[in-house]
């Protein structure tokens, strides 16, 4: 049996945090149709005309806050650590590399590298727990486009979302429990990263209702917001938090249209003005720290848990390139069935 492919894809970050690079990155990410959902021209104008020229400078000083000295951004170094480390869990049997959608090391380079090495079958691993167009989707479709320019026809599967797997469960809950050892948080929130509630709504049935997403099945139709519950839910069960204890919000909004809510920003400035003193905000829809937890949530999110009365923020780190993690994902990439696992929306 030949040797497989492990393509793991993320969103990816600038090259660094100047204001050209971050430019450069924007451009690509939000020009992508999966992201933001308009006509060509319209998007053209929106994204080079507003979004980008206003956006980048503050960007660009946020990365520079999260940098790692002399290595790069930090989804860009957790990520790659992650990469070694799966392939020591694996074995000379598999050839693991990252395929940025947006950025380097792209996702063409990991092709043309698999191609010339012969690979023989190729498994497809989104670095997103919770299925998103603007994500899982569209990184997907653009490996398929790539693999058809690049004449490069092996079979392929694709790992599911693995927002409830033990896998990525697990590891969790201890780096929750290691990190909050000695603290006692008054209440945990799970921000998850948000999404125009047109996204959602593409499903037929979602968002119809506040308490949809606990409704069997919902999880199945690849509802994002219903994955974040599940997965805040299955999180919230072994650390054993009563149902007062824990909420679920979401961050990162990008203009004037409705997201999903309720926001973390106004989450955490209610909580901190109720008498919730001591905080911890955990983050599971990103396997590994990038600028949207350790900038906006762990320095931002902070900053307006203070101003509005709180006491203790904790902020608990991502999987990044823990042992158990990248051990246990890899047991989950070995067990894949032989069979290729298509989205709908692919064909």
């Amino acid at each position: 049996m030949g040797k497989k492919g492990v393509l793991l894809l993320n969103i990816g970050s600038p090259n660094s945090y100047q204001v050209p690079d971050v430019k450069k990155y924007l451009t690509r990410f939000l020009m992508d149709k999966d992201v933001i959902n308009l006509p060509f021209i319209l998007r053209w104008i929106l994204v080079r005309g507003i979004i980008v020229p206003r956006r980048a400078p503050h960007s660009a000083a946020n990365y520079k806050k999260v940098w790692i000295q002399n290595q790069g951004s930090p989804l860009t170094v957790y990520t790659q650590r992650f990469a070694d480390k799966l392939q020591k869990h694996l074995g000379s049997d598999y050839d693991v590399k990252v395929g940025m959608r947006y950025a380097d090391p792209d996702i063409e380079k990991a092709l043309r590298h698999f191609k010339a090495q012969g690979i023989e079958s190729l498994i497809l691993v989104p670095l997103f727990p919770q299925y998103a167009a603007a994500t899982t989707e569209s990184s997907l479709k653009e490996t398929h486009r790539l693999m058809k320019e690049l004449d490069f026809s092996v079979p392929s599967q694709t790992l599911p979302p693995f927002y409830s797997a033990e896998a990525f469960i697990d590891p969790s809950v201890r780096i929750i429990q290691e990190t909050l050892a000695d603290k006692k948080p008054d209440h945990y929130l799970f921000s998850f990263h948000g999404l125009p509630e047109s996204h959602v709504r593409k499903n037929p049935g979602c968002l119809r209702s506040d308490d949809c997403c606990f409704e069997p099945g919902a999880c199945a139709k690849n509802c994002y917001r219903a994955q974040c519950f599940e997965s805040a839910t299955r999180i919230a069960e072994d650390l054993e938090l009563l149902d007062s204890h824990w909420s679920v919000s979401f961050q990162s909004r990008l203009g004037r249209g409705e997201w999903l809510k309720p926001a973390t920003d106004h989450t955490l400035e209610i909580l901190a003005q109720t008498g919730k003193k001591k905080i911890a905000v955990i983050c599971p829809s990103f396997v590994a720290d990038c600028i949207e937890t350790l900038e906006e949530i762990g320095l931002g999110g902070k900053e307006v848990f203070l101003e509005n009365g709180g006491e203790e923020y904790s902020l608990v780190p991502c999987l990044n390139d823990d042992n158990e993690w990248t051990e246990k994902f890899a047991r989950l990439i070995k067990e894949l069935k032989t069979r290729t696992v298509e989205l709908k929306s692919l064909s």
